[in-house]
């Protein structure tokens, strides 16, 4: 069944169709080659993710993104990074590290970072004369830190499948996400010291103080998310809640740049891209179910030990195998997909399970900005008006940071471990 499922997806997935649908036919066809198998276990398995507590949280994190993004909050953390980075050698994408890196603080979905702040900075650097390819890159790079650092809606069905601790994976992805938003720029530096892209205008104190205050009501909500799950007022699913009232309040009451009026287009988009994330997620559930049912993590791990004995190149091999389904296969579905097969894999690899889930994460946050689907890619790509063979020319020293810093997390357990053992043991 599993080979069969294998097959017929990925050819589906290769043909252009939907990856949901994909995945879909290729559990019909695997059930209906095995005698007795009753074709109603699709929408049974179907239900078993999504119906969960934990997975409440997406619909939530993707609405306060959405309000956010109409609201002005994104706009003023935009202004808050100018005023803290701006001036710095290559200044406007400079603050798009900067402001990406606070944003996913706030919506947990790398498409979501990528284009609040992509639409913003994304057409002003390419007017101040910036490559197109380069800003295109870049800003997919820190786009995708929005589902490593906290909130995290791979982190949501992560924990949700393994039944892993959500709260102690958002911090454990603390300190990585950092990692890679400063190696992001400092490549970014040094690239612009040989394109002599310069940075903005320096604000005087006065001006910074004025953006703070006008700013400061944005920045406290990641203070908000984190502060609350680690201090155990709330869970991650209820912080996504706290998330979506306090972004409306605010950009309703308190910065009056979104109208009631707004609201039913802003439900309408949110539900949109929840609904194309749980069909996926749905879809993806009957394959894991499939491939548990044929203990496919049994073959791999059976397949690793024939390959190596020795942990680290194991960990190695399991983290390419991630990365080269990425290549292919959308973030979310290749978590559904992978989650099940690969957590018995660190089990038995004896891995602490925080650590694992934490770099599993981060090597599927690799399918967005790795081709040929690579979707913060397309995104860019279009809001910059950029070729996609221009985009990927400026990949290479942006993803060979990602990927330091991937297997860094890896190697050295404590980038991970350190903050989860001391906010919440």
């Amino acid at each position: 069944m599993s080979s069969i499922l294998l097959i017929v997806g990925l050819i589906g997935i290769f043909s252009g169709i939907p990856i949901a649908v994909a995945l879909g036919l290729g559990s019909i066809v695997s059930i209906l080659l095995v005698p007795g198998l009753p074709l109603e276990v699709i929408p049974q398995r179907m239900m078993v993710n999504v119906d969960s507590f934990p997975m409440m949280a997406i619909p939530f994190y993707i609405l306060a993104g959405e309000i956010m993004s109409s609201g002005g909050v994104s706009r003023r953390l935009v202004n808050f990074a100018s005023a803290l980075v701006g001036h710095l050698r290559a200044g406007l994408a400079m603050v798009g590290i900067v402001s990406s890196v606070i944003f996913a603080g706030i919506s947990g979905s790398a498409a979501a970072d990528t284009s609040a702040i992509g639409s913003i900075l994304i057409p002003s650097m390419v007017k101040k004369g910036y490559d197109k390819g380069f800003v295109a890159a870049l800003q997919a790079c820190a786009g995708a830190l929005g589902p490593i650092i906290p909130p995290s809606l791979v982190m949501v069905i992560y924990g949700s499948i393994t039944g892993i601790s959500v709260a102690s994976l958002f911090i454990g992805g603390i300190i990585p996400g950092l990692l890679i938003g400063a190696g992001l720029m400092l490549i970014t530096y040094i690239v612009a010291g040989k394109f002599n892209y310069k940075g903005e205008k320096r604000v005087n104190f006065e001006e910074f103080i004025r953006v703070l205050r006008e700013s400061v009501l944005a920045l406290f909500l990641p203070v908000i998310i984190i502060g609350g799950i680690v201090l155990g007022i709330f869970t991650p699913t209820e912080a996504g809640v706290i998330a979506t009232v306090y972004a409306f309040v605010v950009s309703i009451f308190i910065y009056k740049e979104l109208k009631i009026r707004d609201i039913p287009k802003i439900v309408l988009n949110a539900s949109i891209s929840t609904a194309s994330i749980l069909f996926i997620v749905a879809a993806a559930s009957v394959a894991s179910w499939i491939f548990a049912n044929n203990r496919f993590a049994d073959s791999i791990v059976k397949l690793l030990g024939m390959v190596s004995g020795n942990y680290y190149v194991t960990l190695f091999l399991i983290i390419l195998f991630v990365l080269l389904v990425g290549t292919v296969v959308e973030t979310v579905a290749a978590a559904i997909l992978l989650i099940p097969v690969l957590f018995p894999v660190g089990q038995a690899l004896g891995v602490n399970p925080i650590h694992y889930g934490v770099v599993i994460v981060i090597a599927l946050v690799f399918a967005g900005i790795t081709p040929p689907v690579g979707v913060l890619l397309y995104i860019t790509s279009s809001i910059a008006k950029a070729s996609f063979s221009e985009t990927l020319k400026w990949l290479p020293p942006f993803l060979a940071v990602c990927l330091i810093v991937l297997f860094a997390s890896a190697y050295i357990p404590q980038l991970v471990t350190f903050l989860p053992n001391l906010l919440l043991h």
